[in-house]
């Protein structure tokens, strides 16, 4: 018995060793895992350094702009004016505008703190990223390891990849960031729920699964509309790798009311409103058929870039991408598509077998369901790829773990140090894409030379030659634009804008503007362009002269009978009535204006109209419009109380004028 009680002792005691030190090695494994991301974050952070001293670009102008009245009055109605009133979507992504107001101190002057704050949220990203994937592999049932390896190596692929760094350095996508911060938290809350599952808590599970799904598209879809999507990321992740858990009571109920019915419901909005939908199609040089095929081949070169990243691949301005005319124009289009259908075949048949791959593909083009298919976007970001790039890396950063295990010593060796070189050649030409976009003279030399046939590159070069005073520079491009893209006004609209303020320069010849207009093809410049002109004739009416008020007259009523304008008229009706204004011509104001109001009835040119007849003496009608401008806002649900005190000042100072007007009328001495 005494030999028997000695063995039993120095059997427990070899378990209570092997316990000690597998516990160590756990200890050890996240010390380690925690440094390496660590020192990751670090790297990302001195390697998107460059890139902060770069400017503003395109829709940034367009979507911030509302930060000058904060700016000029930072009261607390116009910080709510500019979160609830946004232009960015169909929401107006107010989440997203909410992390923009507190900086309306730095603009437009300074971009470098608004690109701060987007490389910090990209790094937090990283960061729920990295647990998000730590909380997978654990579910997964992955050895610590494994789970942290493959964290690691993915969030750092993810986090240092080229492809990246437009939506870091492009100050508007923080809205995509924002809006795969909160995917990200709503996933995490998901897997937190599914843990709580496996261990028979079903009202927490349930709690925290319906949490996540609810909350995190609530606050994903409010910063960005694509935030919908989340229950897209939560079904991929339940049919591939999360298929072989234990479904506990009432799962299939959960999912068909947070899950499958969501997804229905999104897809019969998108059916229900498809044609609202395609009106936009109206603005593009391209239909319905051909964005879709043209997309197949985009689709692949998000792929093809992000495994084989090159030199000069990356870029933000691809409005000269070809579109394809037929599934033979060009070729490559036919076998972009077989492509795509032989990856989507693939996974939903081997699922089962191979769950990595099939999450990857699901992954990724579930992440491009919205901005990638019917909806009449412009073709090609690369921002586009900072969510749907996740099942890429996750699978990678897997089978990278793995693959080494199966070789040999040598050759397992020999693939780690290929990864290590992988990975920095990732880091290498993102520090190269940093740096170009930190130089903004540099970047407009370098894309416009890259994409000739780009006209925003070209627009790009221009307005760098701009700043640095050297219009003829400047003027060179716009007339390179007109030869080469002879069916759009823009190089025309430039130009003329440009000699408008320079009369060192001369002018385009006006015949030929007008004409071309006519049947210019949609662009946002010739609207654009005519609205700083007459901007510069409101403010001051000797600005601008050598334009004839004439030929600006003609220029609107050309592109007012352009088809391809149509969804402009109420742009044009509007800056038809304020250049009447600036020539004192109120009955043609009126009447124009009142058009543009009938298409989209605007608060502000509504109180615009009663400042008109109020400088006209015209005191009833201009309460009258007060009034109309009183019922628009009646109409907004959300943001009336935003516009009642402005209405109540405008229709205070009416009657003021009113009654002083009546004082100084004969016989109305005694009054005064």
């Amino acid at each position: 018995p005494w030999r028997k009680i000695a063995l039993h002792m120095q059997i427990s005691g070899s378990f209570m060793l092997a316990g000690i030190r597998s516990a160590r090695a756990a200890v050890t494994h996240q010390k380690i895992a925690a440094l390496s991301f660590l020192v990751l974050l670090g790297l990302t952070f001195l390697i998107y350094l460059p890139g902060l001293n770069g400017g503003f670009l395109l829709d940034d102008y367009q979507n911030l702009r509302g930060l000058a009245e904060i700016q000029e009055s930072p009261s607390f109605e116009n910080f709510a004016s500019f979160v609830l009133t946004g232009i960015g979507g169909s929401l107006g992504r107010p989440v997203a505008l909410l992390s923009f107001a507190p900086q309306y101190f730095y603009w437009p002057v300074d971009a470098a703190s608004f690109k701060y704050v987007n490389l910090l949220l990209h790094l937090l990203n990283g960061c729920l990223l990295c647990w998000l994937l730590v909380r997978l592999g654990n579910l997964l049932g992955y050895t610590e390891k494994q789970t942290l390896m493959t964290a690691l190596i993915a969030t750092a692929v993810w986090l240092l990849h080229p492809i990246q760094v437009s939506t870091v350095f492009y100050v508007i996508q923080r809205m995509t960031e924002l809006c795969a911060l909160f995917t990200f938290l709503g996933l995490l809350a998901y897997l937190h729920g599914r843990e709580q599952l496996l261990k028979g808590r079903r009202e927490f599970g349930y709690l925290w699964l319906s949490s996540g799904v609810v909350l995190g598209t609530f606050l994903a879809t409010l910063s960005k509309e694509n935030g919908v999507l989340l229950v897209v990321y939560v079904a991929v992740m339940e049919i591939t790798l999360l298929q072989s858990l234990p479904k506990p009571p009432y799962w299939r109920v959960w999912c068909g009311l947070f899950i499958y019915l969501p997804l229905v419901l999104l897809a019969g909005f998108f059916l229900g409103n498809m044609e609202k939908l395609l009106v936009g199609y109206q603005l593009r040089d391209f239909n319905l058929t051909e964005r879709l095929l043209t997309e197949s081949r985009i689709l692949v070169d998000y792929i093809l870039k992000m495994i084989f990243p090159s030199l000069r691949s990356f870029n933000l301005l691809f409005d000269d991408y070809p579109v394809s005319r037929g599934l033979l124009a060009p070729p490559t289009t036919l076998f972009s598509i077989l492509i795509i259908c032989g990856l989507l075949g693939a996974a939903l048949k081997y699922r089962r077998r191979a769950p990595m791959f099939a999450f990857a593909v699901l992954w990724f083009f579930g992440g491009h369901v919205m901005e990638s298919t019917v909806l009449p976007l412009e073709l090609y970001y690369e921002h586009r790829n900072y969510l749907p790039m996740v099942g890429l890396v996750f699978a990678g950063g897997q089978y990278a773990v793995r693959l080494p295990q199966l070789m040999p010593g040598r050759l397992r060796q020999l693939i780690i140090c290929a990864g290590l070189v992988l990975l920095a050649l990732f880091a290498a030409i993102t520090w190269n894409e940093s740096r170009l976009w930190g130089d903004p003279y540099r970047q407009a030399v370098t894309w416009a030379a890259e994409r000739p046939l780009s006209t925003r590159a070209q627009e790009y070069l221009a307005g760098v030659w701009m700043v640095e005073k050297k219009n003829d520079e400047a003027l060179k491009v716009f007339k390179r634009l007109t030869v080469l893209h002879p069916h759009d006004a823009g190089g025309f609209m430039h130009w003329m804008k440009l000699a408008c303020t320079d009369d060192d320069l001369p002018l385009p010849n006006m015949l030929a503007v007008v004409d071309g207009l006519k049947t210019s093809e949609y662009s946002t410049v010739p609207v654009g362009s005519l609205e700083e002109i007459v901007q510069l004739r409101e403010k001051n009416q000797n600005q601008c002269q050598r334009i004839k008020y004439t030929d600006l007259q003609q220029c609107l009523d050309s592109l007012l009978a352009n088809p391809r304008y149509g969804l402009a008229r109420n742009n044009l009706y509007t800056l038809q009535a304020r250049l009447f204004a600036t020539e004192g011509l109120l009955d043609p104001a009126m009447e124009a204006m009142d058009k543009a109001n009938a298409i989209e009835p605007t608060i502000g040119f509504t109180l615009l109209q009663a400042k008109w007849l109020v400088s006209a003496g015209l005191y009833a009608d201009a309460l009258r419009y007060v009034a109309k401008a009183r019922a628009v806002n009646d109409r907004k649900l959300l943001t009336r109380w935003l516009h009642e005190g402005a209405i109540d000042s405008w229709e205070q100072a009416v009657l003021e004028a009113q009654k002083a007007s009546q004082a100084k009328a004969p016989g109305g001495a005694d009054r005064e």
